[in-house]
């Protein structure tokens, strides 16, 4: 008896397993990791994992390296995001998606950085108390003592009438203009965004 409730345990549990979605891919690794939300029970829950997912997996479909990405490169890969790729959720649109382009200096111990980042700011329909504001998008950390007179700039598309518009109030900006070209010292694509 003893034995067939462990191999039934042991049934049960690989089953349970099995079905579950796929961890996270890790620091750029290549494969087919799933693009779109959570799915919980036959409903699409969108968490800021869920949004980085769907970034990664359109970098993945234009197969684009994000260590490769200018500051001009990364402007157009976010905006083109925006543009073409609605977001995932099953109920509807969210009720916000914006983009938030900002940038300034950046210390944490010893470790210094220029940062500028554009990210994909997004409020669920129905959002809990907990995670009212996703983010997701990209991040480039320029080595900074060339960008000490910039001071901190930030601002959100939906402060501006049109994508094109807000795409102009970036080109436009003082640090977008000194480094768009610039090789960045590092890149990330993260969830969250760099304070």
């Amino acid at each position: 008896m003893k034995r067939l409730l462990c191999s039934c345990l042991l049934l049960t549990s690989a089953s349970v397993f099995a079905e579950q979605p796929s961890a996270p891919l890790r620091n750029g690794d290549a494969a087919d990791a799933p693009a779109h939300p959570i799915v919980l029970a036959g409903t699409r829950v969108l968490t800021s994992h869920g949004l980085l997912n769907q970034l990664q997996g359109y970098m993945r479909e234009r197969d684009v390296d994000a260590n490769d990405l200018s500051a001009d490169e990364m402007v157009r890969l976010m905006i083109d995001w925006f543009r073409l790729a609605p977001i995932d959720a099953i109920g509807g649109a969210p009720s916000a998606d914006a983009l938030v382009f900002r940038y300034g200096g950046w210390s944490e111990g010893c470790a210094t950085a220029f940062k500028l980042s554009l990210l994909r700011q997004v409020t669920p329909k129905n959002a809990s108390d907990g995670e009212t504001e996703l983010l997701a998008g990209i991040t480039l950390m320029f080595e900074p003592s060339g960008q000490a007179e910039l001071l901190p700039f930030s601002t959100t598309s939906s402060d501006w009438k049109s994508i094109d518009a807000f795409l102009q109030a970036v080109e436009s900006s003082p640090a977008f203009r000194e480094l768009a070209g610039t090789k960045p010292m590092s890149v990330m694509v993260e969830s969250g965004g760099l304070r």
